[in-house]
Protein backbone atom coordinates (compact mmCIF):
# COMPACT_ATOMS: atom_id res chain seq x y z
CA UNK A 1 0.00 0.00 0.00
CA UNK A 2 2.99 2.54 0.39
CA UNK A 3 1.57 3.47 3.89
CA UNK A 4 4.58 6.16 5.23
CA UNK A 5 4.69 5.45 8.68
CA UNK A 6 5.27 8.85 11.31
CA UNK A 7 6.73 8.79 14.32
CA UNK A 8 4.72 9.75 17.42
CA UNK A 9 3.94 9.96 21.02
CA UNK A 10 1.34 7.63 21.87
CA UNK A 11 -0.49 10.16 23.38
CA UNK A 12 -0.16 13.88 23.22
CA UNK A 13 -2.08 15.94 25.61
CA UNK A 14 -1.35 19.32 23.98
CA UNK A 15 -2.98 17.58 21.17
CA UNK A 16 -6.08 15.37 22.92
CA UNK A 17 -9.39 17.08 22.40
CA UNK A 18 -10.59 16.55 25.89
CA UNK A 19 -7.47 17.73 27.29
CA UNK A 20 -7.20 21.24 25.65
CA UNK A 21 -10.58 22.14 25.71
CA UNK A 22 -12.82 20.39 27.51
CA UNK A 23 -10.85 19.23 30.57
CA UNK A 24 -9.71 22.88 30.68
CA UNK A 25 -13.23 24.06 31.01
CA UNK A 26 -13.90 21.79 33.60
CA UNK A 27 -11.09 22.89 35.66
CA UNK A 28 -12.07 26.40 35.77
CA UNK A 29 -15.75 25.07 36.90
CA UNK A 30 -14.34 22.89 39.47
CA UNK A 31 -11.92 25.45 40.77
CA UNK A 32 -12.04 26.06 44.21
CA UNK A 33 -14.86 23.17 44.71
CA UNK A 34 -13.98 20.60 47.98
CA UNK A 35 -15.58 17.15 46.93
CA UNK A 36 -16.03 14.85 50.10
CA UNK A 37 -16.88 11.80 47.67
CA UNK A 38 -16.73 9.47 44.10
CA UNK A 39 -20.65 10.56 43.96
CA UNK A 40 -20.29 14.30 44.92
CA UNK A 41 -17.10 14.22 42.43
CA UNK A 42 -19.74 12.20 39.24
CA UNK A 43 -22.85 14.60 40.01
CA UNK A 44 -20.59 17.69 39.67
CA UNK A 45 -19.28 16.20 36.38
CA UNK A 46 -22.83 15.93 35.69
CA UNK A 47 -23.60 19.22 36.11
CA UNK A 48 -21.00 20.75 34.59
CA UNK A 49 -21.62 18.62 31.59
CA UNK A 50 -25.83 18.82 31.62
CA UNK A 51 -25.13 23.15 31.61
CA UNK A 52 -22.76 23.10 28.34
CA UNK A 53 -24.63 23.72 25.14
CA UNK A 54 -24.07 21.61 21.99
CA UNK A 55 -22.43 24.80 20.59
CA UNK A 56 -19.50 24.82 23.62
CA UNK A 57 -19.16 21.13 21.55
CA UNK A 58 -18.87 22.28 18.38
CA UNK A 59 -16.81 24.76 19.30
CA UNK A 60 -14.40 22.90 20.87
CA UNK A 61 -13.84 20.16 17.66
CA UNK A 62 -13.85 23.40 15.67
CA UNK A 63 -10.58 24.27 17.18
CA UNK A 64 -8.95 21.31 16.92
CA UNK A 65 -7.43 22.08 12.76
CA UNK A 66 -6.09 25.25 13.91
CA UNK A 67 -4.86 23.78 16.95
CA UNK A 68 -3.17 20.76 15.49
CA UNK A 69 -1.66 23.06 12.87
CA UNK A 70 0.25 24.85 15.74
CA UNK A 71 1.62 22.00 16.88
CA UNK A 72 2.69 21.13 13.57
CA UNK A 73 4.29 24.58 12.77
CA UNK A 74 6.57 23.62 16.50
CA UNK A 75 7.57 20.32 15.07
CA UNK A 76 5.79 18.55 18.12
CA UNK A 77 7.25 20.42 20.59
CA UNK A 78 4.69 20.69 23.41
CA UNK A 79 2.09 23.76 23.08
CA UNK A 80 1.54 25.45 26.09
CA UNK A 81 -2.15 27.01 26.50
Amino acid sequence: MEWNLIQHPPYSPDMAPSDFYLFSHLQLHLDGTILNSNEEVINEVHLFLDSRTPQFFTEGIEKLPKRWQTIVDLNGDYYPH
